[in-house]
């Protein structure tokens, strides 16, 4: 009786003894994981640190106005060119008719002009001249 109580006192100190190392390899993984998502967590910081700094550089109205020069050909209105008012706004003649599938409301005249010029313009492209 006293060897088989000694028997089972050995295989349960394996047991308990495997199950501790079991125990701490998994810690071990789930410590490594946590550092792992500490790191992401601070490189995810990092970029969006990054990132709002570079919002707040293009977004900034110089960068806005060197890009609008450069890109768009955009000036400043001139005094002239602003309405002080709503009844400043010339009204359409009532004697125009209106295309309404254009995009933008102009008077049919002004559609055949612009579909002429722009054939025009494509005729000259096509022939090697530039205007």
């Amino acid at each position: 009786m006293h060897k088989a109580f000694t028997a089972m006192a050995a295989v349960s100190a394996l047991l308990a003894g495997a199950a501790v190392m079991q125990l701490k390899l998994s810690v071990q993984e789930q410590a490594e994981r946590v550092e792992d998502l500490a790191d992401q967590i601070h490189h995810d910081r990092e970029s969006l640190r990054i990132l709002k700094s570079e919002w707040a550089y293009l977004t900034s109205p110089e960068a806005l106005q060197e890009q609008s020069i450069e890109f768009l050909a955009l000036m400043p209105p001139k005094p002239k060119q602003i309405v002080g008012s709503v009844e400043d706004i010339p009204l359409r003649r009532s004697d125009e008719e209106v295309d309404g599938s254009a995009s933008v409301l102009l008077p049919t005249s002004q559609n055949k002009k612009q579909a002429k010029q722009s054939s025009r313009r494509e005729g000259q492209k096509r022939e090697g001249k530039v205007l």
